[in-house]
């Protein structure tokens, strides 16, 4: 027989007192810092498709409070600058190719870093911070959400962490579910097969820590549509497209498929067309990669671009 839930249970759930007793013990942030940021997480993870309807202008109800939502965001701290921090520093995305991004997932072990500035070149969140990294959930993609017509599948969105995993599941029991580590690796591969980007995410109201995989497709996605406006919310995986024309038969489903619109053909000296990768928007998610038929294209490290994630995991031996 079911136990009854606690009289407190039903007035404040446990996901949510376990989420604000973390976000209340940080000692980075002062004291009422810490409680804005608190609330500001809440919001976050409880109404996700709310949070950034409202923040990309895609909900009819929040376009048409947005006056009102925007006097209240700068009044929380939300969605603006706060203490001289950039929105991107607070909240951003690391594009990271879907074999890294299996490494990562498969980790079996606590852990507990702080990624250096040359991978994540941003001045908060930037903490992995795992106590059960085999708790993995997915849940209904909140930017696909928010469309009229969304990208499907909506179940892309990977959560990270006992914290997290326990909250989404306890607020979204119809969006998300459990899932197991060869689910989630088999979502980022079968994303990247779509042409979809994967990134992990890091958001400073979210405990100052990665919390999500998020597999994106360029029409749907809110970071990237942020960043398509000028807001440098995501950074590179590290790695840069290189392509072989010899083999290439200038199908142009590589151009087509680029998320980042980072590869065009010119003719080349014999008349055939010929891939060109356009180095400062190529971002280095590797999907032209999977979707070239001839093997035409490859990912190389590029020095200039900051550090893969996974040079932060390697003495976790992920």
């Amino acid at each position: 027989m079911k136990p009854s839930p606690r009289p407190l249970d039903r007035l404040i759930r446990p996901s949510t007192r376990a989420f604000f007793r973390a976000a209340m013990s940080r000692r980075d942030l002062p004291f009422f810092s810490r409680l804005l940021e608190a609330l500001h997480g809440w919001l976050y993870l409880r109404a996700p498709v709310f949070y950034i309807g409202t923040a990309l202008g895609r909900l009819p109800v929040t376009r048409r409070l947005r006056p009102l939502l925007a006097m209240l965001g700068k009044l929380l701290g939300l969605w603006n600058a706060d203490a001289g921090k950039s929105f991107a520093d607070s909240y951003h995305g690391k594009v990271t190719p879907a074999e890294d991004m299996s490494r990562v997932i498969r980790l079996d072990r606590p852990l507990a870093l702080h990624v250096p500035e040359h991978i994540l070149p941003f001045g908060a969140a930037r903490e992995i911070i795992l106590e059960h990294p085999e708790a993995l959930a997915v849940l209904d993609c909140p930017c696909r959400a928010s469309m009229p017509t969304p990208c499907l599948p909506l179940d892309v969105c990977l959560i990270v962490g006992e914290i997290f995993v326990d909250f989404v599941l306890e607020h979204h029991p119809g969006k998300s579910r459990r899932i197991g580590v060869e689910e989630a690796v088999g979502i980022v591969e079968q994303s990247l097969k779509r042409g979809h980007v994967t990134h992990a995410f890091f958001k400073e109201a979210v405990l100052g820590r990665f919390y999500a995989v998020c597999n994106c497709c360029a029409c749907c996605c809110g970071a990237m549509q942020v960043q398509r406006n000028g807001v440098p919310m995501l950074v590179s995986s590290g790695f840069l497209a290189v392509a072989d024309p010899a083999p290439c038969t200038g199908c142009g489903r590589c151009a087509r498929k680029c998320p980042f619109k980072a590869i065009s053909f010119r003719r080349g000296a014999d008349g055939r067309p010929v891939p060109v990768v356009d180095t400062a928007a190529c971002m280095g998610c590797g999907v032209c990669v999977a979707q070239c038929p001839t093997a035409s294209l490859r990912l190389e490290r590029d020095p200039s671009k900051p550090a893969p994630l996974v040079e932060a995991l390697k003495r976790e031996k992920c």
